[in-house]
């Protein structure tokens, strides 16, 4: 099964997406959701896949006792990327996110390559937590600024998918929680 990375090199997608890592001091709300539904668990090790630019979800985790890496193909030198894939990504991780990744990918080959990739990266067991921004909720993608996408649909309509990916995923409390078996 290839890495997200190894299928970007085959073929590009029409937008990167880099542009949308736009959060230096505001937490994704996914991480919050998190923290109050679900809990995040002291000692435990995260990837958050898509996690762009900057670590304010490493460092909210940090002051939780949680162990997070960042990976971002687009946002993260390669480098970086093949050090979590080599140590944590072969480990595997006790959680992974995708929080506001898959509305801004535009094919849904790449959207399932990225799920593929963040669930090579779990432990068996492990969970993932997607969160999405739904934009406009209007279903009508479109190009937002600069090699930049928004797919503008609800949460709900990406769960057909992550489901082929993660067969027991499920909405809860406004995002998609699943479990690697």
């Amino acid at each position: 099964m290839k890495k997200f990375k190894e299928f970007l090199r085959e073929d590009a997608q029409e937008f990167s997406s880099a542009g949308t890592s736009i959060n230096k001091t505001k937490l994704p709300t996914g991480y919050s959701t998190v923290l109050r539904k679900f809990g995040w668990k002291k000692g435990t090790t995260h990837i958050d896949h898509g996690g762009g630019k900057f670590d304010n979800g490493v460092e909210f985790l940090k002051n939780l006792g949680v162990t997070a890496h960042v990976y971002d193909p687009f946002n993260r030198p390669e480098e970086h990327n093949k050090r979590i894939m080599d140590t944590v990504g072969k480990q595997g991780a006790d959680t992974a996110s995708l929080f506001n990744v898959l509305n801004v990918i535009k094919e849904p080959e790449y959207r399932q390559a990225a799920l593929r990739t963040a669930h090579s990266t779990l432990k068996p067991g492990g969970r993932i937590f997607i969160g999405i921004y739904e934009g406009d909720k209007s279903g009508k993608g479109r190009k937002t600024k600069k090699d930049s996408w928004q797919n503008n649909s609800p949460t709900q309509a990406y769960l057909d998918d992550v489901k082929k990916v993660f067969p027991n995923a499920t909405m809860q409390h406004g995002m998609i929680h699943g479990v690697r078996e």
